[in-house]
């Protein structure tokens, strides 16, 4: 490991010094940039072109870094006829943050999700199903192509000028969107000054945790004629981040006094009961995972921009956007496993009076070594073609055609180590070993020991394991279980659309626009399982595992101990924060990365078969029409702006899913793959009717009132709708069928999921008002008032169905889940706002200046906790803030930025009868950066993101029911950029 972490850091060092030495050698030539972050993106795309910088003359003053930034966010937010907030990029290929989901946490109501520590997704004011749009109109990523929303990971940050966060709706918007729209914005030549435009970075990270580099680059080269322009640009990441991820596994068991065999609150009673005001229970997580896990990214983006005025009035625009992501997460686990029995804790463990384990000892019959490796392989493009006409007269039009075409694969496999010997299987003959041990019985894992003591402390700030038993031994560990699948997904997006506009002198009435759009989303996900022959008869598995009991009576999987495997075995550590594991030994994922080689290696002849449980295919068709009228004009010395509109939305769907029966491929239908029985068609369409209207009142130049209203249409995930019935079994172990043992071999049914064809799409009814006050330049005082009227809360419903075991007898089943459409809501809140330049400061002081913002976001739903307690809305934190304070003076700038959000209520986790509510517990994020121009052309920057090195903390109904943690790190970055 220091071998290879000596050669990534010289790795690194080349490539930065590499980099900066072919900057350096690049032609200068002139020029700042500005861009046309103007108001509206919707103004263009219903016919008017975007006002241009272009015209601008080199002896134009251009205010640019972060001062720069903030007077153009401010400029969008005044001139805007919607209600918007807006990021700018400080410079070209320089957004606020690593990310543009990092720079939007910043804009006041934005709340953000994190994938391996970096911002992934968002959603406004606490509601989800937010539009995310490219240019305006609608665009595919390169990962999550069936979701409603991109994952914003899959996009360089470095490619865009800025981003709009629109709050109220127009009739010309899109439709997708029920909270707003998150509208990023590219860099075309025209936005760019006259002449050649070119700039580069370079920069490594360095992540606290991985203790290793990430190398990014980025360029842009832009032309800007007098009636031609293009653009090229292009980014490279690749990034290894720490992606811890301890938790919860397996569920929670509800274990009664008699179950566990003690009194088990020490109240003097012990009873069978499971009733809450008995108290005669405690919750008994199935299995405690604590892993080490790393994720790597290597992304590659590019973007490219033509426009050509034809004639004085007439523009002809392409783009063409292009992102590669390659992604790996992998890692092993230690995981105490109380292998679904409830007789693994013992009477010492310290149990609170809610039936909270908060310092367990265990006695665990199966402890292991689990390794993952997931790998996905996405790329996207994106093309747009526009033809935009605009003449001295008042007629002026767009036309427009946009394709997206998206392709992702996943592959995924696993691999459980078992450090104790499990239960004795039958093989070479029948045999029943659950009362005897013939000799043909052997142990899951044989030669290792029976069990493992281990003590959990969760009273700290993370949890603390300690070892009562060596688990360091390699001799007692086997490749006991393994398996692999994966999916294919992929997306054709096409749409057309034309938008007109007549300009009016008939009083206030501005203008009118009208537009239709027609546009079509065609996506498919075949996932597939890799099934492994195996004994003389050759049948096929899909979990290889010694203590499967096939069709014939006896297991045919061999055992391979860590002896057998020398190659594939490593020494797993570094499990902090999680404190008191050793390095234990487990299967390197290293081993896992190539998935058919790994598979060949162990079983050849493995292949992958189709899974149609999990496959299926959603094309959607979206028909829209539009009409607004723009208006302006004062009653008495009250001057006012605004629109009113209404958009018309016929939406079908047609969802197709694969049928199965009782035919299978496999040994059993669990461990093999169904045999799909035809092909279901199902239609889901819908008409709907949103009306919009927005108004601006002028109480003084610097002063405005807004008021709007929308009703919204947004989107589901497609395989929502799409996904068949997935089954799930587990080993029966000790548990018991109408006080009759079973064999503890039995794979009883576990858990299941499907989707559903008839889900109705979200709707809401927003309402709007806000007061801003643009005192100077760049200052701003904001306070807004909201409230969504939802009429459905998507929300998913666990019930306990009787499907059957492995075996084919219908017994207890078990809870399988599915998406329905839950009761409505509302959200409502109150956004506040303010950002400023100190200039009037004497001397240096006068560089500073700062950001504040405050969002509170009450919410209600359907959904009720344990104690019948109403909760709110999943993944909305009821406070928010952000405090930002920059500094710019001469050649120097930094900033410093922090994050708060409160806790949230993630979802539900089942315990018997009981629902428990999973909360993430309040969060903060402290960010930093510096920067300063060695020349006009040659900056030096450092940045820092995590800097506290926050983790998120998830717990289940009580707040010392510790459910899991991410675990993220503190990651420091250095660059250069060069501009001509």
């Amino acid at each position: 490991m220091k071998a290879m972490h000596k050669r990534t850091t010289l790795r690194s060092v080349l490539f930065t010094a590499s980099s900066v030495i072919a900057l350096l050698g690049s032609q200068s030539a002139t020029a700042q940039q500005t861009t046309s972050d103007g108001p509206a993106a919707a103004a263009a795309d219903a016919g008017t072109p975007p006002v241009q910088d272009g015209a601008s003359t080199s002896e134009d003053i251009v205010v640019t870094g972060v001062r720069g930034a903030q007077q153009k966010a401010i400029n969008v937010k005044r001139e805007s006829s919607q209600i918007v907030d807006s990021i700018a990029a400080e410079d070209i290929g320089k957004l606020p943050d690593v990310t543009i989901a990092d720079s939007l946490q910043r804009v006041t109501g934005v709340q953000i999700t994190r994938s391996a520590g970096q911002g992934a997704s968002v959603n406004i004011r606490g509601l989800a199903n937010v539009l995310t749009t490219l240019n305006g109109e609608q665009f595919l990523g390169a990962s999550n192509i069936t979701g409603a929303q991109p994952n914003l990971t899959d996009i360089p940050s470095t490619l865009f000028a800025g981003v709009d966060v629109v709050k109220s709706p127009t009739a010309a918007d899109l439709t997708g969107g029920n909270s707003g729209i998150v509208a990023l914005k590219t860099r075309r030549p025209f936005d760019l000054h006259k002449g050649i435009t070119a700039t580069a970075s370079v920069q490594d990270t360095y992540g606290s945790m991985t203790e290793d580099w990430s190398q990014n680059g980025s360029a842009l080269v832009a032309y800007h004629g007098d009636r031609f322009g293009i653009l090229v640009a292009g980014s490279y990441d690749h990034e290894i981040l720490s992606n811890k991820n301890p938790r919860v596994t397996n569920g929670i068991l509800k274990t009664t006094d008699v179950q566990a065999g003690f009194d088990v609150r020490r109240d003097g009673d012990i009873t069978n009961s499971t009733k809450l005001g008995d108290g005669d229970y405690f919750y008994n997580p199935v299995a405690l995972e604590f892993d080490n896990s790393v994720t790597q990214r290597e992304r590659i983006g590019g973007n490219a921009s033509v426009q050509y005025d034809v004639t004085d009035s007439l523009q002809l625009v392409g783009d063409v956007a292009y992102t590669r992501l390659r992604n790996r997460n992998s890692g092993n686990s230690a995981v105490l496993h109380g292998n679904f029995s409830n007789d693994s804790y013992l009477p010492t463990s310290q149990i609170d009076s809610n039936g909270v384990v908060e310092v367990a000892d265990m006695n665990l019959t199966r402890f292991q070594m689990h390794t993952l490796n997931q790998y996905s392989r996405s790329r996207s493009i994106n093309t747009n073609l526009e033809a935009r006409f605009k003449n001295d007269g008042p007629f002026s039009a767009t036309v427009r055609y946009v394709h997206g075409d998206s392709r992702s694969n996943y592959d995924e496999s696993d691999v459980d180590a078992w450090g104790t010997r499990g239960v004795l299987t039958p093989t070479g003959a029948p045999s029943n070993c659950a009362a005897a041990a013939p000799v043909n019985c052997v142990y899951f894992n044989p030669g290792s020991i029976s069990n493992v003591r281990a003590n959990v402390d969760w009273r700290g700030d993370s949890p603390e394991v300690t070892f009562l038993t060596d688990v360091t031994n390699p001799a007692n560990y086997s490749l006991t279980s393994t398996w692999s699948y994966g999916q294919t997904q992929k997306a054709m997006l096409d749409a057309y659309r034309g938008d007109a506009q007549l300009d009016t002198d008939w009083g206030p009435l501005k203008n009118i626009r009208i537009g239709g759009r027609y546009g079509t989303r065609d996506v498919s996900n075949d996932a597939y399982r890799y099934l492994s022959p195996a004994g003389a008869a050759g049948h096929l598995y899909y979990y290889k595992d010694p203590g499967i009991v096939d069709t014939v009576g006896y297991s045919v999987i061999p055992i391979r101990k860590f002896g057998d495997v020398p190659s594939l075995v490593t020494y797993a550590g570094n499990f902090g924060p999680v404190q008191g594991i050793p390095n234990i030994p487990a299967i390197s994922p290293g081993a896992l990365d190539d998935v058919n080689a790994y598979n060949q290696l162990l079983f050849p002849g493995t292949k992958a078969y189709q899974d149609p449980q999990n496959s299926y295919r959603v094309r959607q068709r979206q028909i829209s029409a539009y009409a607004e009228a723009n208006f302006d004009g004062s009653v008495g010395s009250l001057e006012f702006t605004g629109n009113a509109g209404l958009r018309y939305v016929k939406t079908s769907l047609d969802i197709f899913s694969y049928p199965t029966g009782t035919g299978f491929i496999g040994d059993y239908a669990w461990n093999g793959v169904a045999i799909a029985e035809g092909i279901n068609k199902a239609k889901n369409d819908s008409n709907d009717f949103l009306p919009d209207a927005n108004l601006s009142l002028h109480l003084r130049k610097d002063m405005y009132l807004r008021f709007a209203y929308a009703k919204t249409l947004g989107q589901l995930d497609l395989g929502l709708f799409g996904r068949g019935l997935a089954s799930s079994y587990a080993v029966n172990g000790t548990r018991t069928y109408q006080g009759q043992p079973l064999d503890r071999n039995l794979q009883r049914y576990s858990a299941g999921s499907a989707g559903n064809p008839n889900l109705e799409l979200p709707r809401t009814a927003n309402y709007n008002v806000s007061y801003e006050w643009y005192f100077n330049r760049s200052s701003l005082l904001s306070v807004a008032a909201f409230y969504f009227d939802v009429k459905s809360f998507l929300q998913t419903n666990t019930l306990i169905e009787l499907q059957p075991d492995a075996d084919g007898v219908v017994r207890e089943g078990g809870p399988v889940t599915r998406p329905v459409n839950g009761e409505g809501g509302s959200l409502k809140g109150v956004e506040v706002g303010f950002q400023t330049i100190f200039d009037w400061l004497p001397g240096v002081l006068s560089g500073f200046g700062g950001q504040l913002n405050y969002t509170y976001s009450d919410s209600g739903s359907s959904n009720v906790d344990l104690f019948g307690k109403t909760l709110p809305v999943p993944d909305n934190s009821k406070h928010q803030a952000n405090a930002v304070l920059f500094y710019q003076k001469g050649p120097l700038q930094g900033r410093v930025a922090y994050n708060y959000r409160s806790k949230r209520f993630a979802g539900f986790v089942a315990a018997a009868d009981d629902n428990l509510a999973v909360w993430n517990r309040a969060t903060g994020y402290l960010d930093a950066s510096a920067s300063y121009d060695v020349t006009p052309k040659f900056t030096l920057f450092v940045q820092g993101s995590n800097l506290t090195k926050e983790n998120e903390e998830q717990y289940a109904q009580f707040k010392n029911f510790w459910y899991g943690s991410s675990i993220f790190e503190r990651r420091l970055t250095f660059g250069v950029r060069i501009r001509n």
